[in-house]
């Protein structure tokens, strides 16, 4: 058998934008610079919409705040789409991980005494446009106090220019096509929007399903969390 021995396929944007029209009924021939425009857009709204089917593993990476000691908010980056696992770091040289919970607004709403310091212990995740984490209680003085979370963050800007490529890994370039192709549908194939459709949920369920990561399923009740916002 004789094979490339390389792993490369990752097709620049400009080659998926012909790709995605030739499902259009659109051939490479016809297109023109109002064509990739259109498309450059339909390829940053798809990404938009895959940062609402969270969670897409590659976008994940874990972030660090030094918590200071009587500040309870902090600004978090605005490509932050979710924070998922969330634990204080404490102490220097070999630290101490704990996890801590979120809780929503109403709920920090709740706390009566929200400026004593101690060991943070929750924290509240404020979705605005410059988004912010607030952490309960506010940090003490009693050693340092790091905030490390992961977080799933918006995909890469698409941009037609200097054979850039999206970033999507392989497993998803399938889906990505497919969904570029039905969203340049709704504007240059409108009579082929069903059979696009069915072909874009197909291809991202089949990359969804397999995005994910093989472990155990476990529940741990987190009373320590209740007693302490009860007391």
């Amino acid at each position: 058998m004789t094979t490339t021995g390389t792993y490369a396929f990752l097709p620049a944007l400009a080659d998926i934008f012909i790709a995605a029209y030739g499902r259009c009924q659109i051939r490479r021939t016809a297109l023109t610079s109002d064509h990739l425009a259109d498309a450059a857009m339909a390829a940053n709204l798809l990404q938009v919409k895959w940062a609402a089917h969270q969670i897409n593993l590659w976008t994940v990476d874990l972030q660090s705040i030094s918590l200071i000691p009587g500040q309870a908010t902090y600004d978090v980056d605005p490509a932050t789409v979710m924070i998922m696992a969330t634990y204080i770091a404490t102490g220097t040289g070999p630290e101490t991980d704990r996890i801590i919970i979120s809780v929503d607004r109403d709920t920090y709403a709740s706390f009566p005494d929200k400026t004593t310091p101690g060991p943070p212990t929750v924290y509240w995740f404020n979705k605005l446009i410059q988004p912010t984490i607030t952490v309960w209680q506010p940090p003490d003085t009693a050693q340092p106090y790091t905030l490390k979370f992961y977080r799933a963050r918006q995909i890469q800007d698409a941009s037609v220019g200097g054979g850039l490529q999206p970033e999507v890994p392989y497993r998803f370039l399938e889906a990505y096509v497919a969904g570029l192709a039905y969203k340049l549908g709704e504007l240059y194939a409108p009579g082929q929007l069903q059979r696009l459709k069915l072909a874009a949920d197909e291809a991202w369920n089949e990359a969804s399903n397999r995005d994910i990561e093989n472990s155990p399923l476990r529940i741990v009740p987190a009373l320590w969390t209740y007693a302490a916002s009860v007391y």
